[in-house]
């Protein structure tokens, strides 16, 4: 890391909330791919680059082991967590159903403007898989998948998602999947699209339901592929 280059470009963080602002960074940084699943967390570097010392960056990390977004090793640091195949298994359904939900809610209550603004969305993130963007894809996929989740106009839906999609967003949207079934996963999206354009609830939930089931399949087989699916605990 650039630690200078860092040092200069982000203002001090507030010394009152230290642990709580570096842990939103470091979420981003885990969220982002930045520090990718498995990896050992580089506290020198991340010191450096923040400018802080060990104790407030190691609270930080108290905070995210919490989440379940970072595994503490007794005497060896901490490194971002694996999901396990058990948490794949009983994650990605309840994720999927949640999303259903989501879809035909959405379908009632989405305004038209909301639409075009999901469509402008989708064009966008095409883009992205056209030039193979990874990382500019994903961000703009999940954009898509909680701009559903507003329009759906469930407070306690949304908040409950939230929650439960923290734990694999990190590898979820950044997983990267062969050209077939990244190819599916655009197909998909515009057959939720024309599905929410013809508010047809039954269809637009059965879509997204598929879709995140064939992403815990992909999260499956790119976790086996780098060697970092386990069947216990992180």
């Amino acid at each position: 890391m650039a630690g200078n280059e860092q040092r200069q470009a982000r203002p001090p963080f507030a010394r009152a909330t230290l642990h709580s602002q570096i842990a939103e960074e470091l979420r981003t940084m885990i969220v982002d791919g930045k520090l990718a699943p498995g990896q050992k967390i580089p506290e020198k570097e991340l010191c450096e680059a923040f400018d802080i010392s060990r104790t407030p960056l190691r609270e930080a990390l108290k905070v995210l082991a919490t989440e379940g977004l970072v595994e503490l090793l007794p005497q060896r640091g901490a490194r971002v967590s694996v999901i396990t195949e058990a948490e794949r298994q009983e994650l990605f359904p309840i994720i999927a159903a949640l999303e259903a939900l989501a879809a035909e809610l959405a379908c009632r209550n989405m305004t038209d403007a909301e639409l075009a603004e999901l469509k402008g969305l989708h064009r966008q993130m095409v883009a992205a898989y056209d030039r193979r963007d990874n990382l500019e894809y994903a961000r703009l996929n999940r954009k898509i998948h909680l701009s559903i989740f507003e329009a759906a106009r469930n407070g306690a839906l949304q908040m409950l998602y939230s929650n439960m999609e923290l734990r694999i967003r990190n590898i979820r949207h950044t997983v990267r999947q062969s050209d077939e079934d990244w190819a599916r996963a655009v197909q998909d999206h515009e057959k939720i699209l024309s599905a929410l354009e013809a508010r047809d609830e039954g269809l637009c939930a059965k879509v997204l339901r598929d879709h995140v089931m064939r992403t815990a399949d992909a999260v499956r087989d790119a976790l086996s592929v780098a060697g970092l699916a386990t069947s216990g605990g992180t």
